[in-house]
């Protein structure tokens, strides 16, 4: 099989005008027309192309397709059935994300996640997308589950912004149990290599002189890093791996960055850290690995070039050893709406100029290209 070289994105961080989910309601609206990719998609394809990439990840807005909770909205089925056979037709792999953090707003407003009785819902979702995932070899059923569940109801930082561990664990137990029914529904209809993307960080004590500090990093390494994946097991063909930094625990759940050199968000850049990801992660699964996300943010695009450089030769040296690392991709294609952090942070290969609506090849896109024409040799 061909390694996957490309980028990642997620509907609602690059459509626009998603107002029936959950964060549109919650900041609202401030996302706007994103990246302009719902109207775009089209010209953003032809930059794939144009690039070399073999592979992109997007992910399918569950609240275009059920705008409230009784019928589908077919014209949005069949647009996202378009960008996936165009993706097709140019030999670009399109993995598909099916839940990246957005839930439609009736289904917040029931609880989401809380209840394993909205389960049924997202698996109604799922099965009303399985017609337009012909062709398609790998899905992805929920993005980043620990950081969804850590940041909304542990930190209290996104939407619906509640500080509590009991439901942390109770929204992760709906999560995997939807993962698993998602599975075994996309394994009976699809011939599709389905896994999660897991985020996963490199935690180390913050004082390696301090038992107690040992003991929260474990903790908090088991927590954030496993914890989800060892309860999906044998649930998953391959395991998709979102790597961006290393954090110092001073406290279960409080970490801090180091390092002198760290992207526009604070996170430090720590190449090593992906290669330690990828085998531990293989160790414990032995499964295949996908390098799902993997990005900086910042305004010095030859900083992104020796990000992607340091990044990608540690992913080579995962594969030269012989561990199945099957694809790796650049998070993100194009710049986006990052979240709570808004337009700000720039991830993109792409730049995006806003005010005018048009998109710019940056340099870090032109190397980025030259890897992937040499299978990564160029980064070496």
């Amino acid at each position: 099989m061909k390694f996957l070289w490309g980028s990642a994105t997620s509907a609602y961080q690059i459509e626009g005008n998603n107002t029936g989910a959950d964060w549109w309601e919650w900041d609202r609206g401030k996302s706007g027309r994103a990246s302009f990719f719902w109207e775009r998609w089209e010209e953003v394809i032809d930059l794939l192309h144009h690039l070399g990439h073999n592979a992109f990840r997007m992910s399918i807005e569950w609240s275009r397709i059920f705008p409230n909770v009784q019928e589908s909205n077919r014209d949005a089925i069949e647009k996202y059935r378009r960008i996936i056979q165009s993706l097709l037709e140019r030999n670009i792999e399109p993995i598909i994300t099916l839940h990246h953090f957005t839930n439609p707003i009736w289904f917040s407003k029931m609880g989401g996640w809380l209840y394993r009785e909205n389960i049924p819902h997202f698996i109604r979702f799922v099965e009303s997308v399985i017609p337009i995932l012909d062709g398609v070899k790998f899905i992805i059923t929920i993005n980043e589950p620990n950081v969804y569940a850590f940041r909304s109801y542990m930190e209290g930082y996104w939407p619906p912004q509640e500080k509590s561990i009991r439901k942390t664990l109770r929204v992760l137990s709906s999560m995997k149990e939807a993962h698993v029914k998602a599975y075994r529904l996309l394994k009976s209809r699809t011939s599709a290599s389905i896994s999660i993307a897991q985020n996963m960080m490199i935690f180390e004590p913050a004082w390696t002189y301090s038992p107690i500090h040992w003991i929260l990093t474990i903790m908090s390494d088991y927590l954030f890093n496993w914890y989800f994946p060892d309860r999906i097991g044998k649930y998953m063909d391959f395991l998709g791996i979102n790597y961006y930094s290393r954090g110092f625990v001073r406290w279960l759940g409080n970490i801090e960055y180091r390092g002198e050199e760290r992207n526009c968000m604070g996170w430090e850049i720590y190449p090593q850290g992906l290669y330690r990801v990828i085998k531990k992660a293989h160790a414990r699964y032995g499964k295949p690995i996908m390098i799902t996300e993997n990005g900086i943010c910042t305004d010095n695009d030859f900083q992104r070039i020796k990000f992607l450089k340091e990044h990608v030769e540690q992913v080579m040296r995962a594969r030269e050893e012989g561990i199945p690392v099957i694809g790796y991709l650049y998070w993100s294609l194009l710049d986006n709406y990052e979240w709570a952090e808004g337009f700000e942070p720039r991830f993109g290969l792409v730049e995006v100029d806003y005010e005018k609506q048009k998109y710019r090849i940056r340099r870090s896109a032109l190397f980025y290209s030259e890897i992937i024409e040499t299978d990564g040799l160029a980064a070496l």
